[in-house]
């Protein structure tokens, strides 16, 4: 009997230890924490204070007659919710301590402790993408049961999934593991937040398709380039930047050309690389945008290379860009009655998955040829005026266009004229050839003759005394 009142006893004792001991309430610092009231307390009547630690005055009141009063000298940026719940942001590391809270209703008091323990996430250095990470959710020593969930960063493509501990490790990360982290802890039927921004340095992808530009088109084209996310140039300075480049491969003779160089220091900016075409423009960087802009000709085709170099390793990306245009066998300038060939080109064979839509002067243009070709046989002046050539995705997007004015002209008298005299000094020299050449025959034809007569009469002489009478 006397052992069963030693453990009701204790009992007791424990129990009212419990219900001494400030409630847990884990935060951390710069973030926003909710401290919850008693709401077994109802009534529209009812007084709320909170008190920040031993505090004689409370650092913020409810009143039912004069509503919700600040204390004076209150360091801490409190507010109530309303349901008068406690509400600290952002938390200052000397927020951590006891929060009492006081309900007054009519002669009734309750009363309430809490004490704010830390949730920390040490900060993360910036990763290269293929690199590791690690990432520490840490809490202070409470007598509450927790359990810790990591909740990756939502970013658009990526499917991610949920890691479950304080501490946990990722290999070969790419952009999907770039952004907030956030640390879910779950204790005595309560939650707490902590996060953590992760930059990861990459590149983003380069374009599945080639950039497709022309001189009628546009005067300049943007060659894309870009970092995956938004990153500082200072964290990308602290990870080890050592420089960057942009290089050229034309589809001609396949050599590399260096075109532009990245200064790196407080001033990012890319420069054009010496002997480069003086029409190439720097330019500073101040977001995570590294295209550059280059004048369109037909020697823009070809291969672009950005890199960005690190200690460690080299990100690049590879951009080809098409030049399309319509050349003329004849020039823009052609004489009614030339013939003509017009053909849409980017310098090579055309991919089967495009197609060419040809738009032209006259109300039904001529077919063209498997290559493109338009053949006109003699051009008429219903020929003169822009002929366009259109590039097309296969699903009837236009990708650019190109276009070509020809100008029809009536040849001139003076050139009929020369080629009348031309042509008849042509006859004459041929006329002239063909007399000599009679000449000279009849010529060696009577020399032979006469050649011939004195063999003969050397042949057969008349004998001497004899005279003719």
């Amino acid at each position: 009997m006397m052992f069963c009142w030693i453990l009701i006893s204790l009992l007791v004792r424990f129990l009212k230890a419990q219900a001494e001991s400030p409630i847990v309430i884990y935060a951390q610092i710069g973030g926003t924490v909710t401290i919850p009231r008693d709401l077994s307390v109802q009534a529209e009547n009812v007084y709320v204070n909170w008190f920040r630690g031993s505090d004689a005055k409370p650092a913020i009141s409810r009143n039912p007659q004069s509503g919700i009063q600040m204390g004076k000298d209150v360091k801490t940026q409190v507010s109530l919710s309303p349901d008068y719940d406690l509400q600290i942001s952002p938390v200052q590391d000397s927020d951590f301590e006891v929060w009492r809270c006081e309900q007054h209703v009519l002669t009734s008091t309750y009363t309430k402790t809490y004490k704010l323990y830390h949730v920390t996430v040490p900060k993360v250095s910036a990763v290269i993408f293929g690199d590791s990470l690690s990432l520490e959710c840490n809490l202070d020593p409470t007598s509450a049961k927790s359990s810790i969930t990591w909740i990756p960063p939502e970013n658009s493509g990526c499917h991610q999934i949920k890691h479950y501990g304080s501490a946990i490790s990722i290999k070969d990360v790419s952009r999907c593991h770039s952004g907030v982290w956030t640390c879910k802890v779950k204790y005595d039927r309560k939650e707490a937040e902590a996060r953590t921004t992760v930059f990861v340095i990459d590149l983003s992808p380069s374009p599945p398709d080639p950039i497709y530009t022309s001189l009628s088109s546009s005067y300049t084209v943007k060659i894309p380039c870009s970092l995956s996310s938004d990153i500082p140039w200072s964290v990308l300075n602290e990870t080890g930047l050592q420089g960057g480049s942009w290089s050229f491969t034309p589809l001609s003779n396949q050599t590399q050309q260096p075109l532009f160089r990245l200064s790196v220091g407080p001033v990012v900016r890319w420069d054009v690389t010496p002997g480069q075409d003086s029409r190439f423009k720097g330019r500073e960087l101040k977001d995570k945008d590294l295209s550059i802009d280059l004048p369109v000709s037909e020697k823009i085709r070809g291969e672009y290379s950005c890199n960005l170099t690190f200690k460690s390793k080299t990100l690049s990306r590879k951009v080809k860009v098409e030049f399309l245009q319509v050349n003329s066998s004849g020039g823009s300038r052609v004489y009614e009655g030339q013939s003509v060939n017009l053909t849409c080109t980017l310098g090579h064979s055309i991919a089967s998955d495009l197609k060419v839509n040809w738009k032209c002067p006259l109300p039904v243009c001529p077919s063209p040829t498997l290559q493109h070709v338009i053949s006109i046989p003699e051009v008429t002046m219903q020929h003169n005026g822009q002929w366009r050539c259109e590039l097309l995705h296969k699903n009837g997007m236009m990708l650019t266009y190109a276009a070509l004015s020809l100008k029809i002209e009536k040849a001139p008298v003076d050139v009929w004229l020369c080629v009348a005299i031309s042509s008849g000094v042509v006859v004459f020299i041929l006329l002239l050839v063909i007399a000599i050449i009679g000449i000279r025959r009849h010529k060696q034809i009577m020399m032979y003759r006469r050649r011939k007569t004195r063999y003969c009469c050397c042949k057969n002489p008349q004998p001497k005394g004899f005279y003719k009478t």
